[in-house]
């Protein structure tokens, strides 16, 4: 009974505690914050930043373990060198962006931002390039994927474009 009664608490306050994070953590979706009150091109940005977010989702389907890295290594390259080429294209709208929109601080500094989070998605995906490769040559740090360094740098690198990501999605109210 007592076990039954301490199991009921910690459970009641665990969901207590989560919920009341996340309800501190909502913004009023009245408040929009001054960068976004000034875009010229809102649309065109938002658009720009959707293109990111699709590029992120569809980096998720790379798939590298030591049992098909050496068999599918070429096939991967492509993928990853894919999304890499996508990202340059998303960058070079950005680019272009920036020029028609020179004298916008707003539009620019939002721009800079999204260029933050491909950057990181970038560097993600060099990063399985190089974990790749050192599967390939059968470097034994690489093999043990679990507690490789390689993949402390992969994920770092993806959370950070997330992290910017969520945050420009729901401070600027973007959902």
């Amino acid at each position: 009974m007592k076990k039954k009664f301490v199991l009921i608490t910690v459970l009641l306050l665990s969901f207590i505690i989560t919920n009341s994070c996340i309800v501190l953590a909502e913004q009023s979706r009245s408040t929009v914050p001054v960068l976004i009150k000034n875009l010229q091109a809102r649309d065109e940005l938002v658009g720009l930043f959707n293109e990111a977010k699709r590029i992120r989702s569809n980096i998720s389907t790379i798939n590298i373990n030591t049992v098909n890295a050496k068999d599918k290594a070429t096939e991967i390259k492509k993928q990853i060198n894919f999304y890499l080429t996508e990202i340059s294209s998303l960058e070079k709208s950005l680019s272009d962006f920036d020029k028609k929109y020179a004298n916008s601080q707003s539009d620019l500094l939002f721009s800079e931002q999204i260029k933050s989070i491909l950057n990181a998605y970038k560097m993600s995906l060099n990063q399985q390039l190089n974990l790749l490769d050192a599967l390939v040559n059968n470097d034994f740090d690489a093999s043990k994927l679990f507690y490789s360094e390689y993949l402390i740098y992969i994920y770092y690198y993806l959370n950070l474009g997330d992290q910017t990501m969520a945050y420009m999605n729901t401070f600027y109210n973007l959902q």
